[in-house]
This record gives C-alpha cells, structure tokens and sequence, in this order.
C-alpha cells in the first residue's frame, strides 16, 4: 500500500511543497501549489499546522482515487502519472480528432465519414468539447432521432461514434486494475437503426462499357495525360483487375508484378484485420498491360501516381473528377471508382453465372469458413477465369457493337 507525506526538498526562506509517494520500497514526489516559509519546517519536516491541512487534503483525494483499485503491481512513476492525469473526465473529442488523423495518415478514405460524424454530434450538442461521461443513451438517442431525415445519416454517424467509443474502452480501461475512466457504453442500451436506403454503387454494363471505351486523344508524355484520360484509364484496370481498389493501384510496389504477369499483393483495406494479410493474385489481362507500361513508376512503385500526388485521397479524388468529366461528356450518369469494383462483382455473379462466395473470392473479402481455409492451400486460378468471363461479356460479346475490339486500342 502506498503512502503519502508533505515534504520539501530545500532550505530556502520559501519551500515548495511535495506530496512525498513511498511505494513498494520506491520513493516519488508530487509537485503542489502549495508553499511553506522557513519558521514552519523543522529538521526538514513540515510543522506548520496551515500547510500540513492543505496538504491533508490533497493527501486524501489520492486516497480515494486508489479506492477499490489494486496498485501492487504499480511502480512508483505508473502510480504517480495515474493519480496526475484526469480519468474521470476523459474528452471524447480528443479522442475522436486523433482516431481521425490517424485515418488520414494511414491514407483511408472513411476518415471523411468520421469527420461528418464529429460535426453532427457537436453540432447536436452545441459545442466542440464533448466529454466520454455525457454520451449517455438518452443523449445518444436523442442525437439519432434529430437525424430523422436521412436514414443514413441514422445508420452511418452512430456506427461510427461506437466504433470510437469502443477503441476508446479498449486503449483506456484496464479492468484488471480496476481503471475505468469511461464506465458505461451507451450503446448497450441504444439500437442503431439500419439504413434502409443503401447507396447503389453498381451499374449497368453499357454505361461501363460507354465509360471505359471512352475516345480520348492520347497525350505524347505522361505530362500532358489530362484528368479524363487518367480517370477512364483508371477505370479500366479497377474493371479489369476484378475491382482492385485505387488505393492499391496507388500503394502497389514493383515486386507486386511478377515476370509471368502475375500481380501478387496484400489488399490494404485489410491487410492489417486478416489473418492471411488479405493477399490474394490475379493474372493481368493482356487488354491493359500497356497501362503498366504507361504508368510505370519508380523507385520501387508499380505505378508513378505518388510521384504526381501527394496521398491516395487526392488520387482517387482527381480519378473521380475525371471520371465525371467523362460521363458528362457522354450523357450517363455519374460514377466512381468504386461504381467499377461493383458493377464487376454485379456483372461476375448476374451475367457470368458466379457464386456469391466466389464473386467474394475474387473481390479478397473476409471468408466465412476462416477455420476450413487454414487446411487449404488456395489456388487463384478461378479468379482469373472468372475475371475473363466478365472482361469478354463486357467488351467481346456478339451483341456488342465493339466485338473483339481492344477499347485501349484507337
């Protein structure tokens, strides 16, 4: 058990006076506001009855923040920087702003959503300090039931403000030392309400086709490559690489291409969650091995998109841009770089005849039979196969006007 004393650690006309720590056979000392003249120390202890109160107090407020709590296996500094810091009133703003950062960094988009999030709920309670002790559950249903007006916003902004919530808990709390600084999760009592509408990401096969074999002139130099030309390019390998995500085209290192064509990479969506590292191959379709060629990159990068942006959201924001340029030009409506990643999921399993679990295979999501698959060696064959299934339905099917033509060819 530890124990406290006013001490002071001088023989000066005025003392400052420390909370003196002796734990564990270890001693500390605690800094106070608190000062004692000269006439009030003898044999360098405190005397005077006015300080000695002052310092009772602080004393006792230390005793009862150890209450209940098992400080044995504590050193003397871990005790001190805990009875220093304020656990009670932990900022759920703060807290929220780092997680944020630390999205940006990492260079996920979902860090916009976050943000949106924040505001809201600031918003909601009139101010940007938000503390951990004032999300209780009435506070929090009452802050979904302002959001009446868009199911999504119901759906998406809580999701998100009890996925930091819960990080909170996890890097904070230490139930072992009975350390609790947020003590209660709202949304233990709270139901989040589904989105009923979900956003449509996928489209038809001739609004891909229409974009991906869009007729741009082709600039001399990767310098004059304008924002359309990049946007359909990009496009056409999301497509083609059976919906590769563009922050993966942006991150992708030269080792990642094999001699054989074969592109072998962890996915970074998920990489850091899967027990596997989300890796997964696919064959590169001759139809854009040109791409390769075009947007090589270097020093170690498959592609040269970090040298002309500074993150991955500012590629994919330039990709998108260019991408809308494209389907206002041609009259369709607007798409993205995800609407590529799902219209061949959609195109895999309702033209081609896939599975679901395969389309899932193919897309390298979370498989459900973890425990089955770690018996398995995985063979990535059917990835390619299905991939080309979809690439001729798309661009080689007799129906379509463009029969066996290679849209990257003018």
């Amino acid at each position: 058990m530890a124990t406290f004393s006013a001490a002071v650690r001088g023989a000066k006309e005025y003392n400052q006076v420390y909370i003196r720590i002796s734990h564990s056979g270890q001693p500390g000392y605690i800094k106070t506001n608190l000062i004692v003249h000269r006439s009030g120390i003898r044999k360098g202890k405190i005397v005077s009855p006015a300080v000695l109160a002052e310092a009772a107090i602080i004393i006792k407020s230390y005793y009862e923040k150890m209450s209940g709590i098992n400080i044995s296996v504590w050193t003397v500094q871990e005790l001190k920087e805990y009875l220093l810091s304020d656990k009670k009133d932990v900022s759920f703003t703060d807290f929220a702003e780092k997680r944020i950062r630390q999205l940006y960094n990492e260079g996920k988009r979902n860090h916009v959503n976050y943000r949106a999030a924040l505001n809201n709920l600031q918003q909601h309670f009139g101010k940007k300090g938000i503390l951990f002790s004032e999300l209780t559950s009435k506070v929090i249903q009452a802050w979904i039931d302002s959001m009446r007006e868009s199911s999504r916003k119901k759906s998406l902004y809580p999701s998100i403000v009890k996925a930091i919530i819960n990080a909170a808990i996890k890097e904070y709390n230490d139930y072992e030392n009975n350390i609790i600084p947020i003590r209660f999760n709202p949304f233990l009592r709270v139901k989040i309400p589904k989105d009923r509408t979900p956003e449509k990401r996928s489209v038809d096969v001739d609004i891909v086709r229409n974009v991906l074999t869009s007729h741009i002139a082709y600039p001399v130099n990767y310098d004059d490559i304008s924002r359309r030309e990049i946007g359909r390019d990009i496009a056409m390998m999301i497509f083609c690489l059976a919906g590769i995500n563009a922050a993966d085209l942006y991150d992708l290192k030269d080792v990642s291409l094999k001699k054989s064509w074969k592109l072998c990479y962890k996915r970074k969506k998920t990489r850091d969650k899967s027990d596997t590292g989300a890796y997964t191959e696919i064959t590169v379709p001759e139809m854009i091995r040109p791409l390769f060629e075009k947007y090589k990159g270097v020093k170690g990068s498959l592609f040269m998109f970090s040298e002309r942006y500074t993150d991955c959201i500012g590629f994919v924001k330039n990709v998108n841009k260019g991408l809308k340029a494209i389907c206002e030009d041609i009259g369709v409506e607007k798409v993205t770089t995800y609407t590529f990643r799902h219209s061949w999921a959609t195109i895999a399993q309702n033209n081609c005849g896939a599975s679901t679990e395969m389309v899932a295979f193919a897309l390298n999501h979370a498989s459900v039979h973890k425990i089955t698959e770690g018996y398995i060696r995985k063979d990535y064959t059917p990835i390619d196969v299905l991939n080309q299934k979809v690439i001729e339905y798309v661009f080689l099917d007799k129906k379509h006007k463009d029969k066996r033509k290679n849209p990257l060819k003018r």
